[in-house]
């Protein structure tokens, strides 16, 4: 199993540039038009260059998070688990 480690909590406009074709991707594939002020978190797949997107507005729980990583083998890190919980708590 892999691991995957969250980089931080982003609105469309502050997206780093590296990260944008994964925001892209993920956009397609919820057919989702971006907002320049919709929050994602990302998160990188330890000792991977693959990077996950979520959209904030559409997660509803780190265990949601944990259901969709699971189908590329990888579960959250202890810390970026509960630092997920907690930007999804104040985000309500």
């Amino acid at each position: 199993m892999h691991k995957a480690r969250m980089v931080g909590v982003f609105t469309v406009r502050e997206m780093p540039e590296e990260l944008l074709p994964f925001l892209n991707i993920q956009a397609r594939r919820e057919n989702k038009e971006l907002k320049l002020s919709e929050k994602v978190a990302v998160f990188q797949i330890e000792s991977t260059s693959s990077f996950v997107v979520a959209f904030l507005s559409t997660l509803k729980s780190a265990d949601e998070m944990e259901k969709r990583l699971k189908d590329q083998e990888t579960i959250l890190d202890t810390a970026s688990k509960r630092s997920l919980e907690s930007v999804l708590e104040r985000s309500k």
